[in-house]
Order: structure tokens, then sequence, then C-alpha cells
């Protein structure tokens, strides 16, 4: 190599490890990005309010898609269904079949406005427990 040529800096093993996707916060980004493994067995719910519930995905619910007036997602598990209801939620359906779903995030009237058109819009989040 010739001294005015500009040498290539390869990134170091410590850069690699704290650059590696599963050093990085699962929470942060795409509600409905793909997991890149399955960490947690559960499907978070997420409300405007704050409160927050989580169903086992062990047994896998069955998973229905009614895409009529708005769009409806109904996750049937032991004790309780589901109900997911919003706009263009098949992406989100898909990825439930495939249990690549972190968490569901329930979004506010404002959030909804700002969203680009194409983006899933998740306007109730329904927890319907079943008599034991």
């Amino acid at each position: 190599m010739k001294d005015n040529d500009t040498a290539r800096r390869w990134p170091s093993h410590r850069d690699k490890i704290l650059q590696h996707p599963a050093i990085q916060e699962p929470d942060e980004g795409n509600q409905f990005e793909d997991a890149r493994s399955r960490d947690s067995l559960y499907l978070e719910l997420r409300f405007c309010d704050g409160k927050r519930s989580a169903f086992s995905l062990v047994e896998g619910p069955e998973v229905d898609f009614d895409p009529d007036d708005a769009d409806t997602i109904t996750l049937r598990f032991a004790r309780a269904n589901v109900v997911v209801k919003g706009q263009r939620l098949v992406r989100l359906y898909e990825k439930l079949l495939d249990q690549r779903a972190r968490f569901i995030q329930q979004n506010t009237e404002a959030e909804g406005e700002l969203q680009s058109p194409d983006e899933p819009y998740v306007e109730k989040i329904e927890i319907q427990r079943k008599e034991d």
C-alpha cells in the first residue's frame, strides 16, 4: 500500500458485538417489526391509557381476520377472546399467524391522523373474558 492510499478501517470485534441486533432494545422500533427470535412466548397488548395485558402463545390462539367496514382481528385464547379493530390490519394479521408480532399497540386519534395511509392503525383492543 502506498503512503497516499487511505487504509480501510474494518470494524473491531467490539464494534460488531455492540451493533448486533440482539443487543438492541426489543421494544424500540415498529410495533409490527419482525421478531428475530421468539424471546417471549407472550403477545402483549398495550392500551392508550398505559395498561398492558399479555397472553400466552404456547398453544397458539385461533386467529380470524374480517376486512369488513373496519378491519377486525379476533384472537381466541383458552380463557379470553381478544378483538382488535382498526384499519389496514392485514400486515398485523400475517405477523400474528407467523408468531412474529411482539405486541399490539392501541393508537390514539392524533397518531392516526399523523400516520401515513399505508401504516396499520389499531383503533380499539377489547378483551372478552370467558366464563369458567
